[in-house]
């Protein structure tokens, strides 16, 4: 057994003290390893342990002359169609604005809503003004219905405050046509 730790430790002093550079593909990659410190002293007895098979030496053989076989040619390519004919030329972009450097007094302007009256539905004779007076009728009768019934929640409702005001006042609805405007526009 000791003569076992004794094979193993002269191995390892060997190993370290050898200077292995890597061997194989990446050899000429590998960086060049310096001795800068001595390798440390086993304290324990190290672990019995089998050496490992060496790797078998790489052997480089000499490649065959290039004279004696020709060299390949390249296959001919097809000609690719031109992008653009040629009387047609592609016009430059133009060159960006430089960027001014942003300050605190700059402000972000959003565009809000815009007021535009709503278009009449066809066939109505109204000018804006009588449409506003209508829908503005309309409104109120809703708003005083509505408070009457909050006034006095007991009493019993037989129609909706839209069908009350759509047979006082003589429109289907918000926006319709009164009768009584159509009847004095004929």
């Amino acid at each position: 057994m000791f003569a076992r730790m004794a094979v193993v430790a002269a191995v390892i002093g060997l190993a370290g003290c050898a200077g292995l550079e890597p061997a194989g593909r990446n050899a000429d990659r590998a960086p060049r390893a310096t001795a800068s410190a001595p390798p440390p002293r086993a304290t324990a007895p190290a672990p019995v342990a089998t050496p490992a098979p060496a790797p078998p030496p790489i052997v480089q053989t000499q490649p065959a002359p290039a004279a004696a076989t020709p060299a390949p040619t390249p296959a001919p390519r097809a000609t690719e169609p031109p992008v653009a004919a040629p009387q047609v030329s592609v016009p430059t972009p133009p060159a960006p604005t430089p960027a001014r450097a942003r300050s605190d007094s700059d402000d972000i302007v959003v565009p809000g809503q815009v007021q535009t009256q709503v278009a009449p539905s066809v066939g109505d004779p109204r000018t804006n003004e009588e449409r506003r007076v209508d829908v503005r009728a309309w409104d109120q009768c809703i708003t005083q219905v509505q408070s009457a019934f909050d006034s006095d929640p007991m009493s019993p409702q037989l129609t909706t405050p839209e069908e009350y005001c759509s047979q006082s006042l003589g429109m289907a609805g918000r926006t319709a046509v009164p009768a009584s405007r159509s009847q004095r526009r004929r």
